[in-house]
C-alpha cells in the first residue's frame, strides 16, 4: 500500500478552526497516468474542479463543521464566494489516482482507483465517543524493502504496535519481502497482520484471489487466526462489489481464516462521511470490520488523528500516507486502530544490544590443520544498540595486507560468530589480530578490543602442545606459604595464562582454589599458595600446572606434592556484657600472639535458629588494654533469641586471614510484642485484613510492617506492606489475592515493628486461607497431528463472575525452558469454547514434552492463570542417509547415495549441493539426483566439474517438497584424490559474473603431462552456433587463462556452450567439453569521452607538412591526438603529433598519396609511452571497446568519407553493440554508431592494412 493514495491535501489549518466560516470546497482529480501495485498502466484522469454552493454557519463550538464534497463533473465549474465580512477558508478535497508501482513487472490495462481525501468538510467524521487503542500502525510492501528488526524496534518506541505485510496481489503477485518483513517485525514484538491487493471482478476470479493468498500465508506458517486483509481499491472491481468480495470472504472461511478485515476509501462505503455512498454494503460484512482510508490533512500527527477519530465506527483509519517514522528510510501508510485488531497482541521487546559498550571475543575450533578457526562474540552491547558486528581479522605477516572485515553472524542464543580460514589471508600462518567493532543503531562505528591467536596448517595437535618445568620454591614454615614456579615454557600456540590449581590432602578437595600464575621478568611464572586461604590446614598439599594458550585450549603440564608446616596465630576469645533488656552482647579477643602482626580482627556472628540465614562479619575494634572487642546486636539478627555463635578470625599483615575460636552464646531480652489477626476475609473479592493490637515497644513505634505472600511459589510474589494506624490504636492494611498472581490457597502474613530507633522487629506471623470467585475452565488437547507437528489447544466449560475479555494459551516446548514462549490469542468458536492451533514450526521445530497454561482475561482486565497441560508433540521431520561409495582416487570421481528418502510433505526433487573446500563455493554445483529401481537416490560427481580440486569436498542433501517448498535435510564431506591429474592436462572454467556476461577458462598444463604448444577455444550459445567465436592463446607458463565475454557473442542470454582443444608440442591434439554456462548478460555501457580537435581547426588546418596539409590529410594525427589528450589526461594536439609523424617517421605524407600509414599509429603511441594492439576481428573491437580502450578505426566510402579516399575516425565507449564516434573532419557526424556498420565499411587501402588490419586499440 505504498504511496497507495497520491492526495493533494487541504491546508493544516482546517483542524484547528475555530468560528463560523464560509466553507467552500475545491475537488481535484489529478491528470497523470498512474501505476498500480501490479506496475499496470492505468487510464488518465482529467482534471476536475467542483465547488460547493457557498453557505453561512453559524457556530459556537471549538471545531468547525465541515462542508460536504460534491460529485466529479465533467466540465471546469467556477463559483466565486460573495463578499462577507467573515473571514473565507478555502478548503479543498482532493481525489487522486493511486501512483502505486508494485513489486512485479507485467503490464496490463486495468481501470483507475479513486480516493477522496475529505478534508475537514465531513459532517461526521469525527467520532467523539469511541475508543482508540494506544498503539498504532503501519503497514509495508516490497516498497518499503527489507526492514530491519533495529528499524522495527524504533516504530515500537514511536508508540507503534503492529504492522500489516503485503503479501499477494492478484493470483500471479507474491512480495519477495514479506517473509523477512514479517519475521523482523515479530522479533521486535510487533503484532504482524496481513493483507492482499484484489483485482478480482468476478466470482470464480475473487475464490481464485483468495486461494492463492492463503497459499502465501501457509508458505509462511502464519496462524490461521492472523488477521488478513482484502484491499479493495481497483475501480475495475466495483460492478457487483459486494457479490464478489462474499464469495472472497467464503473461500477465505472454508479454508479456516475466520479473522477477516477490508481496506478501502471512505468513498466506496455505503457509511461514510461524504456526500455520495459508495458501492460497498458495509452491513452485508460489519462496518467494524473496515479499515478505512482518508486523509484529511497532510502530515497529520497520530496523536491528532486520535483527537479527529474519523471513520469511529470502522475496525481502524487509515489518516497518513506519508508519515516519517524512520526519517530517511521510508514514508509509511499511518493508521489508528479502533478495536484492537491490529495491535492488541503487541508485545514490543526490549533491543538485547543497547546496554554498556561490552564484546567478548574467544577463538574457538581453531583446527591447526586445516589453518581455519572460528571467532564468538558473547555479551554484544552498545547504549544505541547493535546493527552491525564486524570483525577485522589479519596475520601479522606484511602488515594488513590481507585484512579482512567480516560480518558476524548472529544465532539464535545471541551471540556473533565468523568463520576463518588461512586460505582468505594468503595462507599465511602465525599470529592473527582479531579485532571487534558495532555499527549502532545510530549509524556509529565503534570500537570494543580485541585479541590475538596463532593459526597453523598441517600441525597435529599433538604437534601444539605446550612443555613445561613445574617446580616447588620458597616454603615457608613462618607463613604458612610456598611458591608454584613454571619455567622453560614452550607454547606453538603462545600463552593466554597460566593456571596452579591447589589444594590440601586432608579432606579432599573442599579448599581447592585455581590460582592465577603472575609472569616474571625472565619469562616464568609463579604463584604464592598460602595455607590460611585453605582454611589454614597444615599437611600435604597439591598443586597442579595448566597452561592455558592463546585459543583458550587449557592443557596439563605437571603436578607436585608439598608438605606444609607454619607457626600460625593465636589467642583467646570471651563472651562479655551479655545484655538481657538490649539482646546484646560483646565479643572479645585477647591475648592475641601474631608472628605476622595484625592488620585487622574479624568476628563473624549469627544465631543458630535457621543456620548461616542471618550472618554479619564485624570488623571489631582495638582496645587500649590491646585487646579488641565488637558488640553484637539481636536486632540485627532478625531479632532472634536463643544460642549465638561468634567466630574469631587474625589477619595478619600478610593479608592473610587466621581462625582462632569460636564461641556459644544464650541471648534473651525484652523486645516489642503485639498481636496479630486476620479479619475481613473476603472469598468474592479474594482480600483480607492483617490487624496489629496490643502493641507494646518499649521504645516506642514508628512503623508497623506486613509482609505478605502466598506459600503456592514461595516468596515470588512477596509484598511489604506498611500498616495504618486506627483511631483505637491498632494497625491495620488489605492483602489483595490481585496483587499475588491471583493466588488462592495459604497466605503468609507476617508483622514487624520499627521502633523510634529505626531498629525492626520480627513480631509474629499467621498464616490464612484465601479463596476467591474465580474463572474456571477445562483445556483439552485435540487433533496431535504427528505429520504437521500442530495441535490444538481447546477451553471449555467457562464460568467467568466477571465475563470473558479474551482467552490466552502460552505454549513452550519444555527442551530450552522457556526460549520459544509464545502467547497465543485463542478465537471463540461457534459452540463457546475457544481455539487455538500451536505449530512446531512456531517453536524452533521443537519436538517432545510440549508446556500449554490456560489464562482468562475478564472484562476488568485482570488475568487469571486457571490450568496447564503437557502434550507430547511428534512431526516427521524429513529425513535422508547420505552415503559415499565408489571413490576412486586415480580418477577424482564418487557416488553420492541417498537412501530413506522421506519428508511429510512429499518429495518432489533430490537436490545434492556439492564443492571443494578450496577457495570457499565457488565450484559449488546441484546435482539433481537420480532415482534408482530400489528407491534410493544417486548422485555422480567428478573433480573435473569442480575445477579438478582434491581434498575435502562437502556434499548436502535437500528436498523439494511436494508443495514445492526447499528443505534442508542433512550433509557430510569426503576427500577426493585425483592422480591422473598430475599426468593430464585440467581445463575447467572459473569467475562466472552472469550479469557482466564474462567467464574464465583456464588450462593447466600437468606436471609430467605433454607440453602445450597452443590453446583455442570455441564458444556459442546458438543452437546453430550463429554466435560462434574462437579465442586463441599461446601459453607462457603452464596456467593458461582465456577471457570468455558474451559481447563476442552477440551479447545475447542462454547456455555457452565451451569446447577447448590443447595442441601440443608432439603435434597430438586433445579435445575438453567444459558443458554449458549460463549466462545473462545486462547491458554494459560505458561512457564515451568527448574531447575533440578538428584537422580544419584554423589554428593549424593550413599547416604543410610534405605532400599535403592538416586540413586534407591530419585525420590520423588529429585522432591520435583526442585519444592520447583522454588517456593521459593532459593536452596533446595534433600539430605535436603531425611533427613527430614527420620529423621521426616516414609514415606521415612522405609518399605521393598523403595520409599516415598504419604503423604510424604505432609508432606515435608508443613514443607517448601507450600500447597499441591491431585488431582483426569485430568482436574483438566490442571487447576493447567494454574494457574501455580507445580504438582507431580507417573506413572507407559510408557516412565518414566518400569514395575513392579513406578515413581516420576515434572509437570510445560502448552501449550494447554500438559505440561513440569522434568524426575529425566534420564533428556533426560524431555520436553513436553501430560496431557493425563501422566494421562493414573498415578500410581495405593498403595504407591502412600495412600491418594486416585497419583496427588499433590503444591503451596505457
Amino acid at each position: 500500500m505504498k504511496k497507495k493514495d497520491l492526495i493533494f491535501y487541504a491546508s493544516a489549518a482546517v483542524l484547528m478552526a475555530v468560528s463560523a466560516q464560509v466553507a467552500k470546497a475545491d475537488e481535484l482529480v489529478a491528470n497523470d497516468s498512474v501505476k498500480t501495485e501490479g506496475n499496470q498502466t492505468q487510464a488518465e484522469k482529467t482534471t476536475v474542479a467542483a465547488t460547493t454552493d457557498t453557505q453561512l454557519s453559524h457556530s459556537t463550538t471549538s471545531y468547525t463543521a465541515p462542508a460536504n464534497v460534491t460529485e466529479q463533473s465533467t466540465e471546469p465549474v467556477v463559483s466565486e464566494a460573495p463578499s462577507e465580512s467573515l473571514v473565507s477558508t478555502k478548503e479543498k478535497d482532493t481525489v487522486a489516482t493511486i501512483p502505486d508501482k508494485t513489486e512485479g513487472n507485467s503490464v496490463q490495462s486495468t481501470g483507475t482507483t479513486t480516493f477522496y481525501n475529505t478534508g475537514a468538510n465531513a459532517p461526521a467524521g469525527r467520532s467523539t465517543d469511541v475508543a482508540v487503542q494506544p498503539k498504532s500502525f503501519v503497514d509495508v510492501s516490497s516498497h518499503n524493502g527489507d526492514i530491519s528488526i533495529g528499524d522495527y524496534r524504533t516504530l515500537a518506541n514511536k508508540g507503534v504496535g503492529g504492522v500489516v505485510v503485503k503479501l499477494t496481489e492478484d493470483t500471479w503477485y507474491n512480495n519477495p519481502n514479506a517473509e523477512n518483513q514479517i519475521r523482523n517485525a515479530q522479533a521486535a514484538g510487533l503484532q504482524v497482520s496481513t493483507y492482499h491487493f484484489s483485482r478480482y471482478t468476478s466470482e470464480e476470479s475473487a475464490r481464485a484471489e483468495a486461494r492463492f493468498y492463503i497459499a502465501a500465508a501457509q508458505r509462511l506458517s502464519l496462524p490461521k487466526n492472523t488477521l488478513m486483509v482484502n484491499d479493495i481499491e481497483d475501480s475495475n472491481m466495483q460492478p457487483n462489489i459486494n457479490r464478489n468480495t462474499q464469495a472472497w470472504v467464503d473461500e477465505m472461511r472454508k479454508n479456516g481464516y475466520t479473522n477477516l478485515m477490508f481496506y478501502t476509501s471512505a468513498s466506496w462505503l455505503d457509511e461514510n462521511n461524504l456526500r455520495k455512498k459508495g458501492p460497498v454494503n458495509t452491513a452485508q460484512f460489519g462496518l467494524q470490520n473496515f479499515w478505512v482510508a482518508q486523509y484529511p490533512a497532510p502530515k497529520l500527527s497520530v496523536e491528532d488523528a486520535k483527537s479527529l477519530r474519523y471513520n469511529g465506527k470502522a475496525g481502524a483509519w487509515q489518516f497518513s500516507s506519508q508519515a516519517e517514522l524512520l526519517p530517511g528510510k521510508h514514508l509509511f501508510d499511518h493508521s489508528v486502530d479502533y478495536t484492537g485488531r491490529f495491535t492488541a497482541n503487541a508485545k514490543p521487546a526490549a533491543d538485547p544490544t543497547v546496554g554498556n559498550l561490552s564484546g567478548t571475543i574467544n577463538i574457538v575450533n581453531n583446527d591447526t590443520m586445516a589453518g581455519r578457526f572460528d571467532v564468538v562474540i558473547s555479551n554484544v552491547k552498545a547504549p544505541n544498540g547493535v546493527q552491525t558486528v564486524s570483525v577485522p581479522i589479519w596475520s601479522e605477516i606484511n602488515g594488513q595486507d590481507d585484512i579482512i572485515w567480516y560480518t558476524a553472524d548472529r544465532q539464535n542464543n545471541g551471540t556473533y560468530t565468523v568463520n576463518v580460514k588461512a586460505s582468505a589471508h594468503k595462507n599465511s600462518t602465525g599470529l592473527y589480530n582479531v579485532h571487534l567493532y558495532y555499527v549502532q543503531n545510530d549509524g556509529q562505528l565503534t570500537g570494543v578490543g580485541g585479541t590475538t591467536t596463532q593459526v597453523f596448517i598441517g600441525k597435529a595437535p599433538e604437534q601444539l602442545r605446550p612443555k613445561a618445568n613445574f617446580a616447588i620454591e620458597n616454603n615457608n614454615t613462618q607463613n604458612g606459604t610456598f611458591d608454584a614456579v613454571i619455567t622453560n615454557i614452550t607454547a606453538p600456540l603462545g600463552v593466554k595464562e597460566v593456571l596452579v590449581p591447589s589444594w590440601s590432602l586432608e579432606n579432599g578437595q573442599d579448599d581447592l582454589i585455581w590460582h592465577k600464575a603472575t609472569k616474571q621478568t625472565d619469562g616464568s611464572y609463579r604463584a604464592t599458595i598460602k595455607a590460611s586461604d585453605h582454611k589454614g590446614n597444615k599437611g600435604n598439599y597439591r598443586a597442579d600446572a595448566y597452561v592455558v594458550d592463546n585459543s583458550n585450549n587449557r592443557h596439563y603440564i605437571a603436578e607436585k606434592v608439598v608438605t606444609v608446616d607454619y607457626a600460625r596465630p593465636s589467642g583467646a576469645l570471651s563472651i562479655e556484657n551479655n545484655n538481657t533488656v538490649a539482646g546484646t552482647f560483646d565479643a572479645v579477643i585477647r591475648d592475641i600472639a601474631a608472628p605476622n602482626g595484625v592488620k585487622e580482627v574479624l568476628v563473624p556472628s549469627w544465631s543458630l535458629e535457621n543456620g548461616q540465614d542471618d550472618l554479619i562479619w564485624h570488623k571489631a575494634t582495638k582496645q587500649s588494654d590491646g585487646s579488641y572487642r565488637v558488640t553484637i546486636k539481636a536486632t540485627e539478627h532478625k531479632g532472634n533469641k536463643g544460642n549465638y555463635r561468634a567466630d574469631a578470625y587474625v589477619v595478619d599483615n600478610s593479608n592473610n586471614r587466621h581462625y582462632i575460636a569460636e564461641k556459644v552464646v544464650a541471648v534473651d531480652y525484652t523486645r516489642p510484642r503485639g498481636v496479630l489477626s486476620i479479619e475481613n476475609n473476603d472469598t468474592v473479592a479474594g482480600t483480607f485484613d492483617a490487624v496489629v493490637r496490643d502493641i507494646v515497644a518499649p521504645n516506642g513505634v514508628k512503623d508497623i510492617l506486613v509482609p505478605s505472600w502466598s506459600l503456592a511459589g514461595g516468596q515470588d510474589d512477596l509484598i511489604w506492606h506498611k500498616a495504618t494506624r486506627q483511631a483505637d490504636g491498632s494497625y491495620r492494611v488489605t492483602i489483595k489475592a490481585t496483587d499475588h498472581k491471583n493466588s488462592t490457597g495459604k497466605y503468609r502474613a507476617d508483622a514487624y515493628l520499627v521502633d523510634n530507633s529505626n531498629t525492626p522487629f520480627y513480631l509474629t506471623e499467621k498464616v490464612v486461607e484465601v479463596t476467591q470467585t474465580r474463572p474456571t475452565a477445562s483445556l483439552i488437547i485435540e487433533n496431535n497431528n504427528a505429520e504437521l507437528g500442530t495441535f490444538d489447544a481447546v477451553v471449555r466449560n467457562i464460568s467467568a463472575p466477571n465475563g470473558v475479555k479474551e482467552v490466552l494459551v502460552p505454549s513452550w516446548s519444555l527442551v530450552n525452558g522457556q526460549d520459544d514462549l509464545i502467547w497465543h490469542k485463542a478465537t471463540r468458536q461457534s459452540d463457546g469454547s475457544y481455539r487455538v492451533t500451536i505449530k512446531s514450526d512456531e517453536h524452533k521445530n521443537s519436538l517432545g514434552n510440549y508446556r500449554v497454561d490456560l489464562y482468562i482475561v475478564d472484562n476488568t482486565n485482570q488475568h487469571h492463570y486457571i490450568t496447564e497441560t503437557v502434550v507430547n508433540v511428534k512431526h516427521n521431520k524429513p529425513i535422508g542417509t547420505i552415503s559415499i561409495v565408489n571413490n576412486n582416487k586415480d580418477t577424482g570421481t564418487f557416488d553420492v547415495i541417498i537412501k530413506d528418502v522421506y519428508s511429510p510433505k512429499g518429495v518432489q526433487i533430490v537436490q545434492v549441493p556439492t564443492w571443494s573446500d578450496n577457495d570457499g563455493q565457488d565450484d559449488i554445483r546441484w546435482y539433481e539426483a537420480t532415482r534408482q529401481a530400489n528407491g534410493d537416490y544417486k548422485v555422480s560427481v567428478k573433480a573435473s566439474d569442480h575445477k579438478n580440486s582434491t581434498g575435502k569436498y562437502f556434499v548436502h542433501l535437500y528436498y523439494i517438497q511436494n508443495d514445492g517448498t526447499q528443505v534442508g535435510v542433512g550433509g557430510t564431506s569426503t576427500d577426493v584424490e585425483f592422480r591422473n591429474a598430475k599426468t593430464k592436462t585440467r581445463a575447467y572454467i572459473k569467475d562466472v559474473n552472469s550479469n557482466n556476461g564474462t567467464y574464465t577458462v583456464v588450462v593447466d598444463q600437468a606436471p609430467q603431462g605433454r607440453q602445450i604448444k597452443k590453446i583455442s577455444v570455441a564458444v556459442w550459445s546458438q543452437t546453430h552456433q550463429e554466435n560462434l567465436y574462437w579465442y586463441d592463446a599461446i601459453p607462457t607458463s603452464t596456467h593458461t587463462e582465456v577471457n570468455v565475454s558474451a559481447v563476442n557473442h552477440k551479447n545475447i542470454a542462454g547456455n555457452y556452450t565451451t569446447h577447448v582443444y590443447v595442441d601440443y608440442t608432439d603435434n597430438t591434439v586433445e579435445g575438453f567439453n567444459l558443458g554449458q554456462t549460463a549466462l545473462s548478460p545486462r547491458n554494459r555501457r560505458v561512457e564515451p569521452q568527448t574531447a575533440y580537435y578538428s584537422q580544419r581547426d584554423p589554428r593549424w588546418a593550413g599547416k604543410w607538412y610534405g605532400v599535403s596539409n592538416l586540413d586534407q590529410s591530419g585525420c590520423v594525427p588529429t585522432s591520435l591526438a583526442m585519444t592520447f589528450t583522454d588517456i593521459l589526461g593532459r593536452e596533446v594536439l595534433p600539430t605535436s603529433v603531425a611533427d613527430y609523424l614527420y620529423y621521426n617517421t616516414n609514415s606521415f605524407n612522405k609518399i605521393s598519396v598523403a595520409g599516415t600509414d598504419a604503423e604510424g599509429i604505432v609508432l606515435a603511441s608508443r613514443n607517448w609511452e601507450l600500447n597499441s594492439q591491431m585488431i582483426t576481428r569485430k568482436e574483438s573491437i566490442a571487447t576493447s571497446l567494454v574494457a574501455g580502450k580507445h580504438v582507431l578505426a580507417a573506413v572507407e566510402e559510408s557516412i565518414f568519407i566518400n569514395a575513392p579516399y579513406t578515413h581516420e575516425i576515434v572509437l570510445h565507449g560502448y552501449d550494447n553493440g554500438k559505440t561513440y564516434v569522434r568524426d575529425p573532419f566534420n564533428a556533426n557526424n560524431n555520436g553513436w554508431y553501430s560496431i557493425d556498420y563501422i566494421f562493414s565499411v573498415k578500410s581495405t587501402d593498403p595504407i591502412d592494412t600495412k600491418l594486416g588490419s585497419p583496427f588499433f586499440s590503444i591503451f596505457a
